[in-house]
C-alpha cells in the first residue's frame, strides 16, 4: 500500500516548488497529498481502474506523475527536483521554524544537506552568522533538532495504520500462518510508533517467512531466520516478524506488547507467588536447576492474566499507570468503543480550509453511520488563506438546511474561533447564528493561559479544541497551566476536544487520564476531506489510553441529548 510514500513524496515536490516561488502548485500538491493520505482503498488498485483523477485534488498532471511512479518505482520530475536542491527537505523542514525557503539559504550559504548537518553549522555558530538569522533563530534550531531526528525515526500511528493494518490483513488471510498480531507501541496505540512488531504462529515458520519476505509492499529485506525477519516496507517503514509456538503465544503478546513497565509490574506480581514470567510462559520457579518449573500459562493472554488474578488489561492501558492494581480489584474502566460514537463535533468544507462540500462531508458521515456532524469552518482572523465570511456563512447556512432536508442526517452550524489576546473577535451577530462555537489557537504567545481563560470566562465557547496546539514530531505543545484552564472548562461548561487528527492526537492520553473527572470530553476528526472521517478511530484510541468510558465522551450521546448539553 504506497498511499503514505506518495503522499510524502508529493509534500517534498510542494517544498521544492515553494522554493522556487510558485505561487499555486505548492498548496495543489499539498491538497492531493492531504486526500491521498485519507484513502481507505490502496492507491495502486485505484491506478490500475484509470480512476486517479476521481480523488480530490488529482488532475491530470499530478494523476500522470502518480502514475509514472507506481508503474516504474521513480518519478523523473521529482529527481529532477531533488537534483537541483539536492537536500533532505523532509528532515530540514521538520525543525520547528525552519520552511523550505530556510532550507534552501542553509545549503546555498551553509551546504546544509541533513539534520547532522544543520546540527554541525548551528553548534559551531555558522547558523548565527548568516543575514535573516541570528542567534535567536540558532538556538531555536539547536532546541528543536533533538525532536525532528527523533520524527525521523518514529512515524506518526495514523500514518502508519493502514500500511500495518493491510499486510496484517494479507498475512491472516494467508495460509502459512495461523495466529497474526501486531504487537509493541502499535497494538497500545502510542501517538508514534518505530519499527511494527509483528507476532505469528505458524505451522511452517520457514513458508511463513518466505510469504512475508516476498509480499508485494516489501522494499528491502534486512534479514531473514528461521522464526524471526526483518523488511522494509512501503513509507520506509520497517517491519519484524516473529513466528512462536501457539503453546508460548499468549505469554509472548503480553511480553512484546508492552510497555516494559508493564511487564515488570507483572513479573514482580509473578515473582511474589513463587512464580516466573517471560515471553515462553509462565512458570513455577521451586527447585528446578534452570529456573523453570511447570507451565501455568502461556497459550493464551487472558490465561496468563488469570492466573496472575487478573482481569485482562486493554493494550491500550499497558503503561504501568495503576491498571494492574485496578485489574486485580475489578476497577478496570469499561473502555469506550468506537461503534459507541454517535457524531462528529469539528470537521471543515470546502467554505474555509476543507476539501469537500457540506453534502459531500454529510453523505460520508451517513456511510459512517454518523447520526450528527458539526461543520466548523474557520471564522475571521484564523491564520489561514481561506476563511468565512457573513456572506459565505450564509451560503453555508442554505447548503446546510437543503442537505438537512435531504439525507438522514443532521448537520449543525457552528465555527472555528480564534483565541486571540482580546478573546474571540466575533460579532454577536455570529453567536445568535451558530448552533455551538468551538474554539482554539493555533499560536503559540507568552501569555496563552491568559487568553485560554479569558475566552472560556468571557465568551460563549462550547468546546475548546486541540487544547495544547502541539503537532507531533514537529510543534511543542503550547505552555500552558493545563489545571487552571481544566479547572475553568469545569466551571464554564465548555467541553474539551480531543482531536483525531494524527499529528495533534490532542489533548493527549496522559492529560485525557488526569481530568476525565474533571471535564466533559469530545472527540472529533477535524476532518478536512470525506477520508478524513475514518480518523475516529485514532481518537477513540487516545481516549482509550486515558482510561475513558462512554459516558466521558458526549458525542456518544443522542443529537436530543447533545442539544440538551449544549443548550442549543
Amino acid at each position: 500500500m504506497k498511499n503514505q510514500e506518495i503522499a510524502t513524496m508529493l509534500r517534498e515536490i510542494a517544498d521544492f516548488l515553494e522554493i522556487q516561488e510558485e505561487e499555486y502548485k505548492p498548496r495543489a500538491y499539498r491538497t492531493a497529498a492531504r486526500n491521498i493520505e485519507s484513502l481507505s482503498e490502496d492507491i495502486e488498485d485505484i491506478h490500475d481502474r484509470g480512476e486517479l483523477e476521481e480523488i480530490e485534488g488529482v488532475g491530470e498532471s499530478i494523476s500522470e506523475k502518480i502514475g509514472e511512479y507506481l508503474e516504474t518505482g521513480e518519478l523523473e520530475y521529482y529527481e529532477d527536483l531533488k537534483a537541483d536542491l539536492p537536500v533532505d527537505i523532509e528532515a530540514i523542514t521538520s525543525v520547528e521554524g525552519v520552511g523550505p525557503k530556510t532550507a534552501k539559504k542553509l545549503y546555498l550559504e551553509l551546504d546544509v544537506r541533513t539534520l547532522d548537518d544543520l546540527e554541525s553549522a548551528a553548534e559551531k555558530g555558522d547558523v548565527a552568522d548568516l543575514e535573516g538569522f541570528g542567534e535567536k533563530s540558532q538556538q531555536n534550531i539547536l532546541d528543536h533538532i533533538g525532536r525532528a531526528k527523533e520524527s525521523q525515526e518514529r512515524m506518526l500511528l495514523g500514518r502508519a495504520f493502514p500500511i500495518a493494518q493491510d499486510i496484517e490483513t494479507r498475512l491472516h488471510d494467508d495460509d502459512a500462518f495461523d495466529q497474526v498480531d501486531i504487537v509493541g507501541s502499535f497494538r497500545r496505540r502510542r501517538p508514534t510508533v518505530g519499527d511494527i512488531d509483528i507476532l505469528a504462529t505458524a505451522p511452517d515458520p520457514e513458508a511463513a517467512m518466505e510469504v512475508f519476505c516476498s509480499h508485494d509492499d516489501v522494499k528491502e529485506v534486512l534479514s531473514r531466520g528461521e522464526t524471526k525477519s526483518s523488511v522494509v516496507v512501503s513509507g520506509d517503514l520497517q517491519m519484524d516478524l516473529r513466528v512462536v509456538d501457539e503453546t508460548e503465544y499468549g505469554a509472548a503478546l503480553v511480553y512484546f506488547t508492552g510497555s516494559k513497565d508493564h511487564n515488570i509490574t507483572l513479573r514482580n506480581r509473578a515473582i511474589d507467588h513463587d512464580w516466573k514470567l517471560n515471553e515462553y510462559g509462565l512458570f513455577d520457579v521451586g527447585d528446578i536447576d534452570d529456573g523453570e518449573g511447570e507451565r501455568r500459562a502461556g497459550e493464551t493472554e487472558d490465561g496468563v492474566y488469570d492466573t496472575l488474578d487478573l482481569d485482562w488489561i486493554p493494550p491500550e492501558l499497558r503503561e504501568d499507570t495503576g491498571e494492574v492494581d485496578a485489574a486485580a480489584t475489578g476497577d478496570l474502566p469499561n473502555l469506550i468503543e468506537l461503534d459507541e460514537v454517535r457524531g462528529d463535533l469539528q470537521l471543515h468544507t470546502d467554505y474555509s480550509d476543507g476539501s469537500h462540500s457540506v453534502r459531500e462531508m454529510a453523505e460520508a458521515a451517513v456511510e459512517r453511520d454518523l447520526e450528527y456532524i458539526l461543520v466548523t469552518d474557520h471564522g475571521p482572523h484564523a491564520p489561514i488563506p481561506s476563511t468565512l465570511d457573513r456572506d459565505s456563512f450564509e451560503e453555508q447556512q442554505a447548503d446546510i438546511e437543503t442537505v438537512n432536508d435531504d439525507l438522514d442526517i443532521t448537520v449543525l452550524q457552528g465555527i472555528e474561533a480564534e483565541i486571540t489576546d482580546s478573546g474571540l473577535e466575533l460579532s454577536d451577530d455570529w453567536y445568535e447564528h451558530c448552533d455551538l462555537i468551538v474554539a482554539g489557537m493555533h499560536s503559540d504567545p507568552s501569555n496563552s493561559t491568559e487568553r485560554v481563560v479569558t475566552a472560556l470566562q468571557d465568551f460563549p465557547v462550547d468546546i475548546f479544541a486541540h487544547p495544547s496546539n502541539r503537532l507531533i514530531n514537529e510543534r511543542e505543545p503550547l505552555n500552558l497551566d493545563m489545571e487552571t484552564v481544566m479547572e475553568t472548562a469545569a466551571e464554564e461548561d465548555v467541553a474539551v476536544e480531543i482531536n483525531a487528527q494524527p499529528e495533534r492526537l490532542d489533548l493527549d492520553w496522559a492529560s485525557v487520564k488526569e481530568y476525565r473527572e474533571t471535564v466533559s470530553y469530545v472527540v472529533s476528526t477535524d476532518a478536512h476531506t470525506t477520508g478524513e472521517l475514518d480518523f475516529m478511530h485514532l481518537g477513540i484510541a487516545q481516549a482509550r489510553r486515558g482510561w475513558c468510558e462512554a459516558s466521558n465522551i458526549l458525542n456518544t450521546r443522542s443529537l436530543d441529548d447533545v442539544r440538551s448539553v449544549f443548550e442549543i
